[in-house]
This record gives C-alpha cells, structure tokens and sequence, in this order.
C-alpha cells in the first residue's frame, strides 16, 4: 500500500525556489544526508537525498474547486481554509521515489518535502494530504512535522481523524487514510466517550496497529482494563467508505463484583 500524494496548494506571486527548499530540509534534518538539486525537466523541483528522490510537480492551474471546498467544510484542524485557499492559483504534487517499501518511510520523506516546500515558500498556505483530502494548515504542518514525528507517527496529519457529538452523551466518529499504512480505517456509533476521547483512541489504536500488524481480528475484544469492554468488528461503514472498517462496540460496563465474606 503506497502513500497517496500530496498537494501543495500556492497563491499568486509564490517564489519556487529549489535552493530554499534544499536549505529548509537542511536545516530542519542536518542528519540527512545532503540534498543535491537535480535541474533536468521544467515545471519540476527535483531534489535528491541520499537514494531518494523528492520530486514536485508544478501544476500552473489550481486544483478544482467542487474537489476542495467538500474538503473545507470538514476541515477541523483548518477552519479558514476554503477562506485561504479560493485564492489559490496552482499546486505541487509532491512525490517521493525510494525503494524502501515502508509506507512510513515515504510518508517521512513526503512529510520533510512539504515542509520544506511550506517553510520557503509564505504563500503556500498549507496541504492536502493524501487519500485522506485532509486540510492542514502550513503552520500546524510544520509544527507536527518538527516537534512529533521524531517520537511517532503525526497522525494528525497524516490521516483524518473525524469525530462529533451526535446526542447527549453519544459520540461517533470515523478515520481516513489509514489504508495508506495498509490498515482498515476504524469507525465508531453512538459510543459513550466524548469527542476527544474517542479521538485519542482512534489515534493509539492506529498506532498500535500500525507497531504490531494486523493483530485484532473479527470479534476480539480490547479495553484498558477489565471493566471496559469494546468488541471490534469487520464490518460495511456507515459513513460511506466502500471498504470494510474496523467497528468499535461499546459494550456496558461491567460493575465491580461484591466480595462475599469468604471472596
């Protein structure tokens, strides 16, 4: 499973400048080893990197509007974006050619490419990452991209975490772009848990999976401890994805069994 592209949305009057792309990488990753500047096509920024490739794209027309602006309305961790990014004039689609198959690997090195492309460039206003078509804005980008993936995946950025109140109490939430890591997206009704919580769970399950394989099957149950009981079921979504998730079932709680006098 590969790591759909990004894009890199620019206004007009954006510099493009392969030189202060390879001098942002360079001073966000010194352990890198050093970028060379490849000038061999037009409307093209190569760089290479050790046996990689970053490669971007520059398209000279804006990517479609009836394809962002469904984009924009679910965008959490960019509210102003259809705002910042209308005025946009074209894209980049980055890329990176390696042979190291993990999807990790080339989420990395596309995560250090659009970086860099943001850091040297003020009027690229962000990024449209992956299968997921998740907005995240240029600041909030380079923040994950410096200070989080050096412990752990920046899931936030890398995949779309997507939870809401649906009733008093209930919560319900849904991912995308965890296929891109050879994953089953994971997908939760009504549950018990408020927004954030069913959030962060969705994120450690993800890393979890993402660490160990494969390993909860159609059926199993997991919690983090004894009393709570969540069954994970391979199931059709019910938010329109056409694969099948990973449901969550909360189950009730089970109360504390009384000891009697002997146990």
């Amino acid at each position: 499973m590969g790591i759909a592209v990004p894009f890199v949305p620019y206004r007009a009057q954006a510099k493009l400048s392969p030189s202060a792309i390879k001098a942002a990488l360079v001073e966000r990753w010194p352990e890198l080893p050093e970028p060379v500047v490849n000038k061999k096509a037009n409307d093209q920024i190569t760089l290479d990197v050790g046996d990689d490739a970053y490669i971007a794209q520059i398209v000279r027309a804006p990517v479609p509007w009836n394809q962002v602006e469904p984009m924009c309305s679910g965008a959490w961790m960019w509210p102003k974006a259809a705002e910042e990014l209308k005025p946009c004039v074209g894209h980049l689609i980055a890329t990176v050619v390696t042979q190291d198959p993990s999807p990790v690997h080339g989420a990395t090195q596309l995560t250090r490419f659009c970086t860099a492309i943001l850091a040297s460039c003020a009027e690229a206003p962000g990024v449209m990452w992956g299968s997921s078509g998740h907005l995240v804005p240029s600041g909030v980008f380079q923040d994950f991209a410096t200070s989080v993936m050096s412990a752990g995946p920046p899931w936030y950025i890398w995949a779309d975490f997507r939870e809401g109140q649906v009733a008093p109490g209930k919560t319900s939430g849904f991912t995308r772009g965890l296929t891109d890591f050879g994953l089953m997206e994971l997908e939760a009704e009504n549950t018990p848990e408020p927004p954030g919580e069913l959030r962060e769970r969705f994120f450690g399950l993800a890393n979890y999976l993402l660490e160990n394989g494969p390993v909860i099957k159609d059926g199993d149950t997991i919690g983090e401890d004894e009393n709570e009981r969540i069954r994970v079921v391979y199931s059709p979504s019910a938010f329109g994805n056409p694969e099948q998730v990973m449901k969550l079932l909360y189950e009730p709680t089970r109360p504390a069994k009384k000891k009697g006098w002997f146990g």
